[in-house]
């Protein structure tokens, strides 16, 4: 499994929450198109001006497909808010656990 992380500074809380929006808005219908990856927002109400992105690949391919799909639709939305960005990249070597919700 391959991870790709994002990390977005806004210059205020407003300006995140248009991104996250955004986003809100236009993944699901964009991830109908490419099958078994995985988008998870993450948000800390301390930090109400940084959105975190996590994304969870099966393969090279989807992961490219995607990025496909930033470039198309979303970069333009980053390039006009001008966060500060700061992007990993890696591969799962642990996944230890197990997530119970009773």
């Amino acid at each position: 499994m391959i991870v790709k992380i994002f990390v977005r500074t806004f210059p205020s809380k407003e300006d995140c929450e248009l991104f996250e929006s955004i986003l809100e808005t236009k993944w699901p219908n964009l991830l109908q198109t490419v099958k078994g990856v995985r988008f998870r927002a993450i948000k800390n109400p301390n930090t109400a001006n940084v959105s975190v992105v996590v994304w969870e690949f099966p393969d090279k391919e989807s992961m490219k497909s995607i990025e496909k799909l930033i470039q198309e639709n979303i970069v333009k939305y980053v390039k006009t808010l001008s966060p500060k960005t700061v992007e990993f990249t890696g591969v799962v070597t642990q996944d230890l656990g197990e997530l119970s919700f009773n």
